[in-house]
């Protein structure tokens, strides 16, 4: 995972936990630099594991 899209995951995980945002309104895909990156996947991952380390 490159730095872009390791700051857009955390951010958009920081806003769906937050509730400020639903998760389906998280891209599924986004294009960065004309390669596509899994985010909508990746926030969910980051959701878990999250979740996990805060019990």
């Amino acid at each position: 995972m490159n730095i872009v899209q390791q700051k857009l995951v955390n951010s958009y995980t920081t806003l769906v936990i937050a509730k400020a945002t639903d998760l389906k309104d998280v891209p599924e895909i986004k294009v960065i630099g004309g390669t596509e990156y899994p985010i909508r996947s990746e926030v969910e991952i980051e959701i878990a594991q999250r979740t996990v380390n805060s019990l």
